[in-house]
Formats: C-alpha cells, sequence, structure tokens
C-alpha cells in the first residue's frame, strides 16, 4: 500500500469534524490515490446505490461529513486535460440530482432517514482510468440528503491507519478507504464550497 504524503484540508480539530475519535478526513496518497477516513456505512446505503454502480471485492462505503469535503476541496489537484469527460458535460451539461435513478429511502438507526441524492463527478464507466472498467471496483461519490457525502472505495484501514499523522486518528466504527485519483479530482466540480 501506497505511503500518506498528505492532508486535503484542514485537521477535524480545526474544522470542528473532531468528536472524541470521531476524525474524518482525506489524504493524498505518494501513488496519486486519496485514502478517505469515514463512518462505515455499506449495508445501510448499499441499495440505493444507481445500478451503474457497484461494490468490487474489498469495497465499502464510507459516510463524511460535508465540512470534511468542502474543507479539502482548495487542495484537490485541478481536472487533467487527459481526464475523459462525459458526453454530457462535453455538451456543457451538468448532471443534477434528477440524472440518477429515484431510489428507496434507507432509515439509519431511529433519528432519520438518509438517502442519496446525486452523484459527484461522472459515473464510473466514464472515467478513463476507472478500476471499474474490469469490472472489479467502482469508486465514487455522492451527496446525502443530510447533506454529508458517501464514498465508495477500496478498505485499506490496516495498511494505512500506521501511516496517519499524529492529528489524525478514527473511531472503531470508521474504516479508511481508498479511491482513484480522477475519482476525486472529477468530483471537484461538484463539490459546494466552504
Amino acid at each position: 500500500m501506497s505511503q500518506i504524503i498528505r492532508r486535503l484540508g484542514t485537521a477535524p480539530t480545526a474544522r470542528g469534524s473532531a468528536s472524541g475519535q470521531n476524525c474524518p478526513d482525506i489524504f493524498e496518497l505518494a501513488d496519486g490515490n486519496f485514502a478517505v477516513i469515514g463512518t462505515e456505512a455499506t449495508k445501510r446505503l448499499h441499495a440505493q446505490l444507481p445500478a451503474d454502480t457497484s461494490l468490487g471485492e474489498g469495497d465499502l462505503i464510507v459516510t463524511i461529513t460535508r465540512e470534511t469535503l468542502t474543507h479539502a476541496k482548495p487542495d484537490i489537484p485541478a481536472v487533467s486535460s487527459s481526464l475523459r469527460m462525459s458526453s454530457r458535460e462535453v455538451d456543457g451539461e451538468r448532471p443534477t440530482a434528477d440524472a440518477l435513478p429515484a431510489h428507496t429511502p434507507v432509515r439509519l438507526g431511529d433519528l432519520h432517514i438518509v438517502k442519496i441524492q446525486r452523484r459527484l463527478g461522472v459515473p464510473p464507466q466514464s472515467r478513463k482510468s476507472s478500476p471499474s472498467m474490469s469490472g472489479q471496483s467502482c469508486p465514487d461519490i455522492f451527496e446525502l440528503s443530510d447533506g454529508n457525502f458517501a464514498v465508495i472505495g477500496t478498505e485499506a484501514t490496516a495498511d494505512l491507519e500506521p501511516e496517519l499523522p499524529e492529528d489524525a486518528s478514527r473511531a472503531d466504527y470508521e474504516r479508511i478507504v481508498v479511491i482513484t485519483r480522477e475519482t476525486l479530482i472529477e468530483a471537484k466540480k461538484d463539490i459546494p464550497d466552504a
């Protein structure tokens, strides 16, 4: 597994996202991919995934706070000219929540219902370097109805936890997943400003 080289955005304590051991975070890895620390939510959100998204062996869905992603946005590299745009993007039309099929809400505990609102970026099949092209994995990012975000990536907690900087940690219910560089770069244009 690749080494962590830098944090995107600010430390969880600086943005108010840390509560005890819960510290959602995003890091760039030496191989160019990104590691995301978030609350494991695969069972709760799997049924809501659009038809063009799947989970490969070893993939998890984690959720991160809105502040985690919006504070990381300025540190996400710009879209490279080598990244392929979807036909809708080429025509100047940005995908909206309406572009996703309707999903049945999933109950999260007894407090509220959260559902997937929209995809950030383009579908995995539209990304040139996506591992989904082989059918093995579909890294993806979705905005949820409660304002937080769901990230699909490959489980890497055991490999990356020892690499975390001193001001980063994770709770027992949080996992670290890795997403491709292209997944996050393509999503940047759809991430709200902080």
